[in-house]
């Protein structure tokens, strides 16, 4: 008799167990069937960069409110830089703990280039920060954060808008062309910029319009000697537009021409005002040649002049070129070029030309293991009280590795190499970093 009431107490905990371990099967199961409807056969996924995959089996789970999806993540890292102050005769290493919160939200699926997305609107806004406290050089220490916005809206099958914001407060890296070299601490500053793109469709024929503009604003830091260093001068809004036609010819070619026009207004006046109005009107080629090769080149001319009369217009040829190959189903290639007038705001110089060339290789070692190697170098002309020009390359490799939905392993190295016509300018530095992400 006294074994009943204990009986049913254990047949009623039973009861409550086996259904919790229903409900929580049950919403296992239904998270990985929401993931794995987006499962691509191998096939597919040979016809995607090895960067931009999906692999459902590793994405984070999420949390779903309605038409929402929250994914929370949190990485913690190590990294070893042999050149903490980007200095060219006495180099000065550290250790740095960096530590990186995030969250990112996504209203439907933005486009992809193997995807065409949510039909009608989707949005992804992204929020993170990024910690760096060095071991030795606490006048390295910094907190950069941003708020980042994407969106995209079908209107009709021959309309669409996309449109892109972003609030960020930054930290310039030692070494910046523009940066002064006698600064105590990075100096930081704040980014503003928006920009809205419309395409609208005819046939074979089309039109993109965009508009976009930048706000920077810059903070004063104090110098090595103990001085203030007032960069109120380099504060500015940037405003820029561009037009760009296009047919298509044939199916996979697009010829195109894109006229492009920017007017900069910065806070220096007298022999600090750097306002200037630029354009820059290229025609060019966007192609797929096969499924594997895709990519576009263009050419033309650019022009930047300046209000104040001690300036020299910049102007000359530019061009832009980029381009795709998926080399194997287990290795893609990236490559680009490009020619531009760059922004730059100092006392000592007056303007900046760049040319600029990339080449990166992704290698899908395992589903949860890829790697990467890549270069960059860019040639950087000033003009102003003296000449200077810069040669920079800059080689990296490294590598991520997923251990599950949650938690993912990944490591870089960067040498970069800062060749100056004028010496105090030449630097070198390695860089080595390791990070343990986790993700939700």
């Amino acid at each position: 008799m006294a074994g009943g009431p204990l009986r049913r107490g254990f047949e009623i905990c039973f009861a409550r167990g086996e259904f919790l371990l229903i409900v929580v099967m049950g919403t296992m199961a239904m998270c990985s069937q929401s993931h794995g409807e987006d499962a691509l056969p191998d096939y597919e996924l040979s016809r995607i960069p090895v960067d931009e995959r999906p692999h459902p089996e590793f994405d984070p789970i999420g949390y779903r409110f309605g038409q929402f999806m929250f994914y929370p993540r949190m990485s913690a890292g190590v990294l070893y830089n042999s050149n903490v102050f980007a200095s060219s005769a006495d180099p000065r290493s550290d250790a740095v703990a960096r530590f990186s919160p995030g969250l990112n939200v996504q209203y439907g699926k933005l486009p992809t280039s193997f995807s065409a997305g949510t039909p009608g609107f989707s949005a992804d806004f992204d929020l993170g920060a990024d910690l760096y406290r060095y071991r030795t050089y606490s006048s390295e220490n910094r907190t950069d954060a941003h708020a980042r916005l994407k969106t995209h809206w079908d209107i009709a099958n021959d309309l669409k808008v996309d449109g892109a914001a972003e609030v960020a407060r930054k930290h310039e890296e030692r070494g910046e062309a523009s940066s002064p070299r006698n600064a105590a601490e990075p100096v930081p500053y704040l980014d503003i910029r928006g920009e809205t793109t419309v395409t609208k469709a005819f046939g074979r024929f089309g039109v993109a319009v965009n508009g976009a503009v930048r706000r920077l604003s810059y903070e004063d830091v104090s110098a090595v000697d103990g001085s203030v260093l007032d960069q109120s001068s380099r504060s500015g809004t940037i405003v820029s537009t561009f037009v760009r036609p296009y047919y298509e010819f044939s199916p996979g070619y697009q010829a195109f021409v894109r006229a492009s026009a920017n007017a900069r207004r910065y806070a220096g006046e007298g022999v600090l005002n750097r306002d200037s109005n630029g354009y820059n009107v290229t025609a060019g080629l966007a192609f797929t040649m096969t499924p594997l090769i895709s990519g576009s080149v263009e050419a033309g001319f650019l022009s930047q002049s300046y209000e104040n009369p001690a300036i020299v217009p910049v102007s000359g040829a530019s061009f832009k070129a980029q381009a795709l190959w998926l080399a194997t189903p287990l290795l893609s290639v990236r490559a680009s070029a490009e020619r531009r007038v760059a922004e730059t705001v100092s006392s000592d110089f007056d303007s900046r030309l760049d040319t600029n060339f990339m080449v990166r290789a992704d290698y899908e070692l395992l589903r949860n293991l890829t790697l990467f190697a890549g270069a960059t170098y860019s040639h950087q002309k000033f003009q102003g009280l003296q000449s200077r020009i810069d040669k920079v390359a800059k080689f990296s490799l490294g590598g991520r590795y997923a251990l599950n939905r949650t938690w993912s392993l990944d490591g870089r190295y960067d040498f970069i190499d800062r060749n100056s016509s004028l010496a105090n300018y030449t630097f070198d530095q390695h860089v080595v970093m390791f990070n343990v992400t986790a993700q939700h």
